[in-house]
């Protein structure tokens, strides 16, 4: 999950001023080999970074990020590569920087997320935490997919989720620096810096659209979270991102922003799509009135049967009028027979979002609430 994102300018400079951060100019390209903790190396980045638009970020990109300079005691930013590298390259199999002609974004992949319940347990995070590697990345929103609805175009629907009010959304992360396995023009160890989104429980409003989703947390909380990362404290961020704290939330009047989702083009779906019109609301495909009703129900073979009856109390057999008997169904009618069933019914309830459809929503194929496709659960006599 949260393997795309839309990233601006505007956000990034609204999350500067929020996290006070003492060195907001633009990305440098220059290389740097420096082993200090507290300094960050900055080979990550490239000539593509004097621009920090991308509306369609997706892992293997750079991006300018925040972390906190314990030499200077502040929040300063720098160029990484989203998608963590834990360990150093090799001269056999070194790591590439995205300057790099035969640089791919694959490796990325890998590693793009990281879960916050288990974060501390995972060697490749623990280090991280430990040591107090811990960034924010600040965005507009990032994109979620669910499966097509539509027979005819089976490419999944993205949705752009971002905050109701258009908040800047600060994303907990952990950062790495490692050597690439190859010297640079100084014959200096070369380094790559990366980051890792932590991930939690998606919120109540969200859950529809997927199970999870990225640890999003208020300015005082990423203050926090980048000056004295923890065990403790990401436990205190797991339930604020997943909004089951979000009535106690009330640090500084912060609180977990409701979420605005709704679907985009599905040119999204090509991760080198760049157009404008990424983060547009469109009108899904899969809503068309067409995609929630069945074609008209096949008739069910039937056959006409005698049945008799004997009487006791009288002295004559009678011949009992013929009676139409509907026979079991096909199985390729069967969804047509429970929605005739379910109609006598009258509800029926959403797997994904437990959304209740009532009356005439009985013939739906889809949920009216969050469009997943519906599931038969009755067997057909």
């Amino acid at each position: 999950m949260c393997g795309r994102a839309a990233y601006s300018t505007a956000s990034f400079s609204s999350a500067a001023s929020a996290l006070r951060c003492s060195d907001s100019s633009p990305p440098s390209a220059a290389a740097a080999s420096s082993t200090k903790k507290d300094e960050l190396a900055s080979s990550s980045a490239s000539s593509s970074d004097t621009t920090i638009n991308n509306v369609n970020m997706s892992p293997g990109t750079s991006a300018k990020i925040f972390i906190y300079n314990h030499t200077s005691n502040s929040v300063c930013s720098t160029s990484m590569v989203w998608g963590l590298l834990p360990n150093n390259g090799t001269p056999q199999s070194p790591h590439l920087l995205p300057s790099d002609d035969k640089f791919t974004p694959s490796p990325h992949y890998i590693m793009f997320n990281a879960r916050s319940e288990t974060v501390d347990a995972k060697k490749s995070f623990h280090s991280l935490l430990r040591d107090g590697q811990s960034c924010i990345f600040a965005v507009d929103g990032y994109y979620e997919w669910t499966k097509s609805l539509s027979p005819i175009d089976k490419k999944k629907q993205p949705y752009f989720v971002k905050s109701s009010s258009s908040d800047t959304l600060l994303l907990a992360g952990l950062w790495s620096r490692v050597k690439t396995g190859r010297r640079n023009n100084n014959n200096q160890e070369e380094t790559i810096s990366t980051f890792t989104i932590l991930t939690t429980e998606a919120h109540p409003t969200l859950a529809w659209l997927h199970p999870r989703q990225p640890c999003i947390i208020g300015s005082t909380v990423a203050r926090e979270w980048l000056q004295s990362p923890s065990r403790a404290l990401v436990d205190k961020i797991r339930p604020l991102s997943s909004g089951q704290q979000q009535q106690q939330h009330d640090i500084k009047n912060e609180r977990t922003d409701p979420w605005e989702c709704y679907p985009v083009t599905k040119k999204m779906n090509d991760a080198k799509y760049h157009g404008d019109d990424c983060t547009v609301a469109v009108k899904s495909k899969g809503r068309k009135l067409e995609s929630y009703f069945t074609t008209s129900p096949s008739p069910c073979k039937r056959k006409k049967i005698e049945v008799k009856e004997d009487y006791s109390e009288s002295t004559s057999q009678q011949d009992v009028e013929e009676k139409n008997v509907t026979t079991k169904c096909s199985q390729k009618d069967e969804s047509n027979a429970l929605l005739l069933t379910e109609t006598i019914n009258n509800e029926w309830s959403c797997h994904v979002c437990t959304f209740l459809h009532t009356k005439s929503k009985s013939q739906f194929l889809a949920c009216e609430m969050c469009g997943s496709q519906r599931e038969c659960t009755q067997d057909i006599a």
